[in-house]
């Protein structure tokens, strides 16, 4: 969340294998009064005060690059998901369809609506979660371990801005996350697991085999064994908006010689990974808010 942009798709669409994965998208969303196409080549500043087209305009982004990625043979060796991330890294992991996949993240979208919730809000802080616990106030969860410098908090509105500007005033870096007035990954979120799980029962009516590719970020370690984390399933997504993102605990799985790719909307993370790997690693992002040109921006990366 936060790597959304308007327009984040309108460059993309000049690639037909990411125009012909969004055409997909389009037909299942489309039933469901959502206009994907629209949601990713708006230049409408006010699209992503919607929350549900936040989800699904960053699925269906990811999707997109993934077919890009398989039709260029760059298989991982590895796969990590940050968040809503882990709905991609399903995909990729042949887990689930693309229709699967985007529904799920539409699923996602409409039980955040509709679930009675607190007003809430997150914030990317410039400390470890280890560092940052013993200075939280009662009322705020550490949401993401993103690594040994960086960590998200989520809570209610009022409270976080508060803690926010406290941070700030010691020279501390903070910056709010723009998440539809949603606390993702906190105790504030807990009213939505059995929407979201009713729907996401709908979508995947079975389960799969995770493979050994794909690391958890949402299951503790010390759980790696367990039904819940070796299987793609309902209850796994609904355990991954519920739970910590243990970012940081995993990236220590990723080999000092890898090339890392981040596959979002924006490389969002690009900062986080690049003091995480302290250069060990070759960090590539296939996306650039701030690129003129998306289509060669992609390109290079790919070259890169």
């Amino acid at each position: 969340m936060g790597s959304q942009w308007n327009q984040m798709g309108s460059q993309l669409m000049h690639f037909s294998i990411f125009r012909d994965a969004i055409d997909r998208c389009e037909r299942v969303l489309k039933p469901h009064g959502v206009d994907i196409k629209h949601i990713i080549t708006t230049d409408d500043n006010s699209i992503f005060d919607n929350i549900l087209n936040s989800f699904v305009g960053i699925t269906a982004i990811q999707l997109g690059l993934v077919e890009i990625l398989r039709a260029l043979e760059i298989e991982p060796d590895g796969l990590l998901g940050h968040s809503l991330g882990e709905l991609g890294c399903a995909y990729a992991d042949n887990c689930m369809t693309l229709e699967q996949t985007i529904l799920a993240s539409f699923a996602r979208g409409k039980a955040s609506l509709e679930a009675k919730l607190v007003k809430g809000m997150m914030a990317a802080i410039g400390m470890s979660h280890s560092e940052i616990i013993s200075q939280l106030p009662e009322t705020i969860d550490v949401a993401c371990h993103n690594s040994d410098s960086s960590c998200t908090i989520s809570g209610p509105t009022a409270d976080v801005d508060k803690f926010v500007i406290e941070l700030k005033s010691k020279g501390v870096f903070a910056k709010s996350v723009n998440v539809g007035n949603i606390a993702y990954h906190s105790r504030y979120i807990q009213p939505a697991a059995p929407i979201l799980m009713k729907y996401l029962k709908e979508v995947l009516p079975g389960k799969t085999k995770r493979s050994k590719k794909w690391i958890t970020t949402s299951v503790p370690k010390e759980n790696w064994n367990s039904e819940l984390a070796a299987y793609s399933s309902p209850e796994y997504h609904t355990n991954n908006l519920l739970s910590p993102v243990l970012l940081e605990e995993v990236l220590k799985y990723v080999p000092s010689n890898a090339v890392v790719i981040e596959i979002a909307p924006h490389g969002l993370l690009q900062a986080i990974l690049k003091r995480a790997f302290r250069s060990s690693v070759t960090n590539v992002t296939l996306t650039n808010r701030a690129s003129s040109d998306g289509v060669e921006f992609l390109l290079d990366a790919i070259g890169e």
